[in-house]
C-alpha cells in the first residue's frame, strides 16, 4: 500500500510515498536531523522547544565529550515522528540562530561502521571497512586466482616418480 503525501514549505513543495515496504531504519534515518553549531548552554530541554513546532518529537541525543569540560560536543540528533516533519524542520532551522549561535541543520546520515582494531573480538579483515579499504579489485583478485591455479596445476615432484632415490648409475 502506497500514499503520497504532499506539503508545501516556503521554499519548496515536497512529496513523500509512504510505503509499507520502506524499512524501519529507513525512516528513522530519514527522521533524524543532524544540528551542529550549538552553544554549551544549549539543553535537550532547549532543543526540544526550539524544534516541537515541526512535528512530534521521538528522541533527542546531545552526545557529551568525556574527555572536555564542556556538556556537549556541540551537536545533537533529534528524531521527528515523521520524514515530512525532519524535512520541516530543517527547511525552517537551518541557518537560524539558537543561543546566539548559527545551526546548521542537515538530514543525518548513518554512522560509518567504525573499527577499533585494539578492543577487536573478530579478524581485521572480517570488518567490512577494512575489506572495502584494502582488498584488491575484481581484476587484481581474478589474477591472483589464475595464478594459484596455475601453480597448483603444476607439480615440481611429477618429472621425479620415476626417478629412483640415491645415486643414478649411468
Amino acid at each position: 500500500m502506497t500514499h503520497l503525501l504532499t506539503t508545501h514549505t516556503p521554499s519548496r513543495a515536497i512529496g513523500y510515498i509512504i510505503s509499507s515496504d520502506m524499512s524501519v531504519q529507513e525512516t528513522r534515518t530519514k527522521s533524524t536531523i543532524y544540528i551542529s553549531g550549538l552553544d554549551p548552554s544549549v539543553t535537550t530541554e532547549t532543543l526540544h522547544y526550539a524544534f516541537i513546532p515541526f512535528g512530534d518529537i521521538v528522541d533527542i541525543q546531545l552526545p557529551k565529550d568525556d574527555k572536555s569540560k564542556e556538556p556537549h560536543r556541540g551537536f545533537a540528533l533529534l528524531e521527528f515522528e515523521t520524514p515530512l516533519d525532519a524535512e520541516s524542520a530543517i527547511d525552517n532551522m537551518n541557518q537560524a540562530q539558537l543561543n546566539g549561535r548559527t545551526l546548521r541543520v542537515t538530514l543525518s546520515r548513518p554512522q560509518k561502521e567504525r573499527f577499533d582494531i585494539h578492543n577487536a573480538k573478530i579478524a581485521v579483515w572480517d570488518s567490512e571497512s577494512w575489506l572495502q579499504e584494502n582488498v584488491v579489485d575484481k581484476s587484481d583478485r581474478r589474477a591472483i586466482e589464475e595464478s594459484k591455479a596455475e601453480s597448483a596445476a603444476f607439480d615440481p615432484m611429477q618429472s621425479l616418480e620415476n626417478d629412483a632415490a640415491g645415486p643414478h648409475d649411468s
